[in-house]
């Protein structure tokens, strides 16, 4: 985190800014840089490590522990007392030339030191890049923002019970333990509703994407990192946020809409309809991310995201069989994630059923089983990724 001001106190609010920054700093464990003119002797002996500049170069940069050092290796003198160290290091620097700095006689620890921050450059490996990146996103996006993660997943839940309270046990079978045509209306509907929450509820990260991308942006523009490690950590921490989510909201319509094939084992059937619904959500979020990431604002990024799940839900094919639609919808059918989705999620409930013949009539046999749906689902969602790792590549900063 990187916070920034621009102050101009007098003596005695400038020492109790920096006390509290301090105080501050060594309660968080977190370093402090701060850039200060002339500053009076009570808020210069806060200072522990001093970066001494004059006319481009460093003059000295080390612990203040170490200034009695380069006072006796430079100008062999003491170092003044506490009221007029500050001033005497600023006259110092203001006479310094700089046209000799083979002559500066520098402490060894200080000479590391201004190498370090001057001179030598650290490139780590991928290992602990892909390891920073990784942590940060997870810091920011999950552990320090507990408030947009419980609202997001208390949203999949709480809209899965909502909509299995109006779809009440529309799946269980009758008394011949089996489903019949007449009760693949409200299978149908259920699923399709269902889909809405993986579709539609990953809008509610936009601003979290819209937020990172800025960063990426920035990141990028000074190399810190190849722009596909912040993808991939993204996609991995979205992968198993939503599988949790998912698997509440499983838990929650599965029972309450009773989702359940008859025709095969409950935990079977459970699995089945989790896979769909984690799938499902990916490619949802991948959509919206993939909005975010090309499209310069968050308004337009959720108005092309909204426009692009709003029309892969009417070619479903849950609202309207594809064998009633016009020509061009009909023929569209294919780019829509939601079909497959959706063909997904019924046939696991309904093959072998009685119910089963909807799958005809509505045309949703193309693929014809939940392995072949799910395989597109991931190619989809493959085709995303690299439309947005492309995307992230091409990011720039804008000041």
């Amino acid at each position: 985190m990187k916070l920034m001001f621009n102050l101009q106190l007098d003596s005695e609010n400038s020492y109790l800014i920096m006390k509290l920054l301090k105080d501050l700093s060594r309660r968080k464990q977190v370093a402090s840089m701060v850039i200060i003119h002339q500053p009076d002797p009570e808020t210069f002996a806060l200072f522990d490590n001093l970066i001494l500049l004059s006319k481009g170069r460093c003059v000295f940069s080390g612990n203040m522990l170490h200034i009695d050092s380069f006072y006796e290796r430079n100008y062999d003198e003491a170092v003044p007392a506490d009221g007029y160290l500050a001033g005497d290091l600023i006259k110092k620097a203001s006479a310094y030339d700089g046209e000799h700095p083979d002559d500066y006689k520098c402490d060894p620890l200080e000479e590391f030191h201004t190498k370090t921050l001057f001179s030598t450059t650290y490139n780590p490996g991928k290992s602990w890049k892909l390891y920073t990146v990784f942590n940060r996103n997870l810091t920011n996006q999950y552990i320090r923002n507990v408030t947009n993660v419980t609202s997001r997943f208390a949203s999949y839940v709480g809209l899965a019970a909502v909509i299995g309270a109006i779809f009440w046990q529309v799946g269980k079978p009758d008394e011949a333990n089996n489903l019949s045509y007449d009760d693949a209306p409200l299978i149908v509907g259920s699923s399709i509703f269902l889909l809405n929450v993986a579709y539609l509820l990953p809008f509610a990260t936009i601003p979290v994407f819209v937020s990172d991308k800025k960063f990426l942006a920035a990141e990028s523009s000074l190399g810190l990192y190849p722009s596909w490690m912040y993808g991939v950590s993204q996609i991995f921490l979205e992968f198993v946020f939503l599988s949790l989510t998912m698997t509440a909201v499983t838990i929650v319509a599965f029972y309450m809409c009773a989702m359940g094939n008859p025709t095969m084992p409950e935990w079977s059937s459970f699995l089945t309809v989790l896979s769909t619904l984690i799938m499902s959500g990916l490619v949802g979020s991948s959509m919206v991310l993939m909005t975010t990431i090309w499209l310069p604002t968050q308004d337009l990024a959720f108005l092309a995201s909204s426009t692009l799940v709003t029309i892969s839900l009417a070619l479903s094919g849950a609202f309207l069989p594809f064998a009633n639609m016009p020509a061009l919808p009909n023929a569209l059918q294919w780019i829509s994630p939601v079909k497959y989705s959706f063909q997904a999620l019924v046939t696991a409930q309904i093959t072998g059923t009685g119910a089963e013949r909807v799958l005809y009539v509505g045309e949703l046999n193309t693929p014809s089983t939940v392995s072949e749906n799910l395989a597109v689902l991931c190619g989809l969602f493959i085709g995303f990724s690299i439309v947005i790792a492309i995307g992230m590549a091409r990011v720039k900063e804008i000041r």
